[in-house]
């Protein structure tokens, strides 16, 4: 399928894979680190999240010297000896910049993203420069770890009411990074730490399967706390790469389509609105739905050969890049939406204020309804949207 759009009030055709590219490249700092958004825009910080995703991107549109890059920038950002915790985000300079502590994936996805660097630039040395960080990391994970499952106090959204405990996503994520750890103490003939760590990888599958799986609905669930609650987190087995079952893929999918997929304008939210997060700070710019997730639901459809799903994704990011001036935001929301956020919010800051005048000008009609972008450019889902269509190598 083509990836030409149409930008709204413009007689050019845009390519958004190719735009895609363009916007991961120039969220590259000179020092390496990588943005979320651009400086003038809502997150102008180095989640650790965010980037490790955007370099997988980078990787694979031959950039991986440019990701390499990163990784010498995190090394020196994380000291982990002085804040024991691989952090949420940081300023341009490196510098910590935490609003959320114990956000445990970031620790999985760091060492996830050294080991996806090295498939693409084949550099042991590489591995060599990282491997003291990696043993720092792999022990964070390890001083996390309860009860066969990693502890956190929040994950994927950032929400410490939700999320507080044993998340799947951080799981899935620490999982995935223990695994690529063994192959970097593998590759760098170090075997007494390949065992250990391989061992304390399969503790957590294990538990993962065992804690963290509705065996009435067939789909693994967020976590314990609220195991009737659909999230887009239930799709993090998959994502890490830790089941590869396609009836269990197929169920999950399913599940998310009936309960999180926005009816009124399209796309995937992150969960049903209000049921957990009840105040209206955590749906900043307005609920809506979002570009990141979109993208990543539309990858496990491409995996299944649901044309249809695929299609259906697809068409909604590119509808939302004409909507946007060829760019993907982190989500969309309806005026009417953003209008209630507004005025039930009582956090603003003048990077929040000045996002919030940013999208109150761009205001545009879609789907027959006045929406508002947020946070547009967003890194990562330009990078979703890379991954989807280049593939994403194991």
């Amino acid at each position: 399928m083509g990836g030409m759009i149409m930008v709204s009030n413009s007689k050019d055709k845009v390519d958004l894979l190719k735009k895609s590219e363009e916007v991961v490249k120039s969220l590259q700092l000179k020092n390496g680190g990588i943005l979320a958004t651009p400086k003038d825009a809502a997150y102008p910080y180095i989640y650790t999240r965010d980037s490790v995703i955007i370099s997988k991107a980078m990787n694979r549109i031959g950039m991986a010297d440019a990701s390499e890059k990163f990784y010498y920038f995190m090394k020196k950002a994380v000291k982990i000896e002085n804040y024991k915790e691989v952090f949420q985000r940081y300023t341009s300079s490196g510098l910590p910049s935490v609003t959320r502590k114990v956000q445990n994936d970031n620790e999985g996805l760091l060492l996830h993203g050294i080991y996806d660097t090295y498939l693409y630039n084949k550099k042991e040395t590489f591995l060599e420069n990282m491997w003291m960080t990696v043993e720092q990391i792999v022990g964070l994970i390890f001083s996390y770890s309860r009860s066969g499952l990693v502890k956190t106090n929040s994950s994927i959204h950032e929400f410490k009411k939700l999320e507080k405990g044993y998340d799947l996503w951080v799981n899935c994520a620490c999982y995935r990074g223990l695994k690529d750890a063994v192959k970097i103490a593998e590759i760098l003939n170090h075997k007494k730490e390949s065992k250990e760590w391989d061992k304390k990888a399969e503790k957590i599958k294990k538990n993962i399967k065992k804690r963290l799986f509705n065996k009435k609905l067939k789909v693994y669930i967020k976590n314990r706390r609220f195991p009737d609650s659909p999230d887009i987190s239930q799709l993090a087995p998959f994502y890490f790469d830790v089941v590869d079952d396609k009836k269990i893929l197929r169920n999950t999918l399913t599940y998310l389509r009936k309960h999180i997929w926005d009816g009124e304008i399209g796309g995937f939210r992150r969960f049903r609105k209000f049921e957990v997060c009840d105040d209206w700070h955590w749906y900043t710019g307005g609920s809506g739905s979002w570009c990141v997730l979109t993208a990543m639901v539309a990858r496990f459809y491409k995996k299944l050969n649901n044309k249809t799903g695929y299609n259906e994704c697809v068409k909604w990011l590119r509808d939302v890049a004409f909507f946007s001036d060829g760019f993907l935001p982190e989500h969309i929301a309806t005026k009417e939406e953003y209008d209630d956020w507004k005025v039930h919010e009582i956090e603003f800051n003048s990077r929040i204020i000045n996002e919030m005048n940013k999208a109150e000008e761009s205001v545009k009609n879609f789907k027959g309804k006045k929406m508002v972008c947020w946070a547009n450019p967003l890194g990562w889902s330009h990078a979703e949207y890379i991954l989807l269509r280049k593939g994403d190598l194991k």
